[in-house]
């Protein structure tokens, strides 16, 4: 399944993989909302696939929130495995 990234009313929904083949333009487009707004909210609920390219990803997106002391969110099935593996890393 192609990626798509939605929104709906300040919410993002990501659909699809997040794979090695498109971690750049998730990461991008993440990036590009977090320069704007103090807050993202990233709904994983409808990703089907994603393999450690993407956890660090998101993991690195993490990161650099929290240094900007912005807020990111992710909810969905498997938000509390990355949440896991974030509070591994010592980053949440």
């Amino acid at each position: 399944m192609a990626l798509q990234i939605l929104e709906n009313k300040g919410s993002f929904s990501i659909l699809g993989n997040i794979t090695c083949e498109n971690v750049f333009s998730v990461k991008h487009y993440i990036e590009s909302i977090l320069a704007k707004r103090k807050y993202i909210t990233i709904d994983i609920t409808q990703v089907t696939r994603i393999d450690i390219h993407g956890v660090l990803t998101l993991t690195k997106i993490y990161q650099d929130a929290l240094i900007a002391k912005k807020i990111f969110t992710i909810i969905g099935v498997g938000s509390k495995d990355l949440y896991d593996h974030f509070n591994s890393q010592k980053l949440a």
